[in-house]
């Protein structure tokens, strides 16, 4: 059975629709305000979501502690996903609430608390030099 031609002819054409409709990404300002009602200016870019700014946020020397939060808008409401993106909030201002920790939360946060620490160097050598003073001869 022979191709039909005018599918094929429909799909480039979808194609190079697509590549003229992609934008381009520009520069955002996102103002973060802490629990502490400290303001962040996070730079980011327009095609970010809630999760990048998650991950701009632990890497801010003011931000970096707090770990169990969720963002509030002021359009959007409260508990945002993080997969919304960062273009469909107008304007680009969120407030983190602090989340309640619980029981199996905690835990986990200071397992991999633990863990982390465990795996730095300064342990290794802190907890060698530990065994080297208690060592009895």
């Amino acid at each position: 059975m022979a191709p039909r031609s005018g599918k094929s002819k429909s799909s480039k054409a979808k194609a190079e629709k697509k590549k003229e409709e992609k934008i381009v990404p520009y520069v955002l300002d996102i103002t973060v305000i802490t629990p502490y009602e400290t303001q962040v200016v996070l730079k980011g870019i327009s095609t970010d979501k809630i999760l990048d700014v998650r991950r701009l946020l632990a890497s801010h020397v003011e931000t970096c502690h707090l770990t169990n939060y969720s963002f509030a808008h002021e359009v959007k409401g409260k508990r945002l996903s993080d997969k919304v993106e960062m273009v469909t909030l107008k304007p680009c201002l969120l407030k983190m609430v602090e989340g309640r920790f619980f029981r199996l939360s905690l835990l986990n946060q200071i397992s991999n608390f633990i863990f982390l620490v465990e795996k730095s160097p300064a342990f290794v050598l802190l907890l060698v030099s530990y065994n080297i003073l208690t060592y009895k001869f």
